[in-house]
């Protein structure tokens, strides 16, 4: 009997490594695991590979639960607003495209139908290489620049990561050895996280991530180094926008030299965009949640409000209207903006958009 039980664990054991030596295989469940959330699906229609390996709370109640795992803020999210794709009506037609170059506030959602006056939106998303951006010359080109205050503190017009032109030149890619190649399979400096993917993260550990994470914190004042908690205990709050020694905190001075650079550098591709065919360029700055709901935790910088002042972009600004509004339009338990915060922007941008049409 121990024989065959010891059989047994190395079997599983050599399965469960070898998984987690497949990355393609590892990416995959990563994306269904924690993206899962944005498309629900009723669980007696799921496979049988949804059913083993899409079972993780770590996105679907917010990134921020997803790392902490404090119980209170279990708090589940709400899929944002689908947009549906124009008809092909000849009678619907603009001929103008929306181009969207934005992070993770704008992500991942259909927005072809959000903005009126425009027949498609191309979303590009600065966290990743891209292009390059090839514009129809026979259709009006519009760009909204979009970043959240935490991306546009560490934003350089020299560090963009987009390819703006089709004629850079690419290296040459050396032949990898068969050797080389099953080093880097069996050395995988990610196989104890995906290890971990595979044998930890899933709901059923959920209880007892949460008991550890409420003894740490109400015991020990203990967090993960990535998450902190507003100051009146209703939300949780991404800890480079919070910690002062964070170079993207909104509570680290920006002196008016910093501003004038940043602004510069906004400038710059603004510029830049216009050459390539662009006929206008506008400025969207998404605030922290913090900036919103918790500023008088300490010296706020009031950059973007100073970015927002200075720019030569035209901008659509929601910072104040954020302030003012009584709702919640902040996810409690995510570093991103909740369906109403997201629709308030949407229609501030068609305001704006449509005043700068003509």
């Amino acid at each position: 009997m121990r024989k065959i039980l010891a059989i047994l664990i190395i079997i599983i054991s050599s399965l469960v490594l070898l998984t987690a030596m497949n990355q393609g295989f590892i990416n995959k469940v990563k994306q269904d695991r924690y993206f899962e959330h944005l498309t629900p699906q009723d669980a007696s229609s799921q496979s049988s590979y949804q059913q083993i390996f899409i079972r993780s709370d770590r996105w679907g109640y917010g990134d921020l639960y997803g790392i902490c795992y404090l119980p209170q803020y279990r708090l589940k999210l709400i899929p944002f607003r689908t947009y549906n794709d124009r008809s092909d009506s000849a009678a619907s037609t603009t001929n103008r495209v929306l181009y969207i170059i934005g992070d993770s506030f704008t992500a991942d959602k259909l927005l072809n139908q959000a903005f009126t006056g425009f027949d498609k939106v191309i979303f590009l998303d600065r966290r990743f290489p891209f292009g390059p951006i090839q514009l129809d010359t026979t259709k009006e080109n519009f760009l909204i620049m979009e970043f959240s205050e935490l991306n546009v503190s560490a934003y350089s017009s020299k560090n963009s990561t987009e390819i703006l032109s089709a004629g850079v030149a690419t290296a040459t890619v050396k032949p990898v050895s068969l050797f080389s190649r099953l080093g880097n399979i069996i050395f995988n400096k990610e196989l104890s996280r995906n290890i971990e993917l595979l044998l930890f993260d899933d709901k059923i550990f959920t209880p007892v991530k949460e008991f550890k994470a409420w003894v740490n914190y109400n015991f020990l004042m203990r967090l993960p180094k990535e998450v902190a908690v507003s100051t009146d205990k209703n939300r949780l709050l991404l800890n480079t926008t919070v910690d002062i020694n964070s170079p993207q905190s909104v509570f680290r001075p920006w002196s008016d030299t910093a501003v004038n650079e940043l602004t510069h550098d906004l400038a710059a591709d603004q510029e830049r965009y216009l050459s390539m065919g662009f006929k206008k360029v506008f400025l969207s700055l998404i605030p922290n949640a913090v900036s919103v709901y918790d500023s008088k935790r300490a010296t706020y910088n009031h950059l973007l409000e100073r970015v927002e002042t200075k720019t030569s972009l035209p901008v659509i600004s929601v910072y104040n209207i954020f302030k003012a509004d009584k709702r919640n339009l902040y996810s409690r338990s995510d570093a991103h903006w909740n369906t109403l915060g997201f629709e308030i922007w949407v229609n501030e941008t068609n305001k704006v958009l449509k005043a700068n049409l003509n």
